[in-house]
């Protein structure tokens, strides 16, 4: 009624190379909420301050923070870690 596994030893070989994988890195959740990569190989991030407190803000500062900026040298640098699997 049943045949017997033919394949056993394919079955084995695959599970032991797959121990000798290396890691899956894990993005960091914080970070690609915050930044969206561009083809180019930077990083586009909002400006802060806009989410309250701000009706004594003039309107040319309003409009200043609601344009989106690219990210400083030093943030691609912390991004390409926390984010491993966007721009290289």
């Amino acid at each position: 009624m049943f045949r017997a596994l033919t394949h056993q030893p394919d079955i084995v070989s695959s599970c032991q190379s797959a121990r000798h994988m290396a890691y899956k890195l894990k993005t960091h959740s914080g970070a690609k909420k915050r930044f969206m990569p561009t083809g180019t190989g930077n990083y586009k991030r909002w400006q802060v301050g806009l989410g309250h407190l701000n009706s004594s803000f003039s309107a040319e500062r309003v409009n200043r923070l609601s344009r989106v900026v690219l990210a400083t040298n030093t943030q691609k640098k912390m991004l390409r870690k926390a984010m491993p699997y966007t721009c290289s």
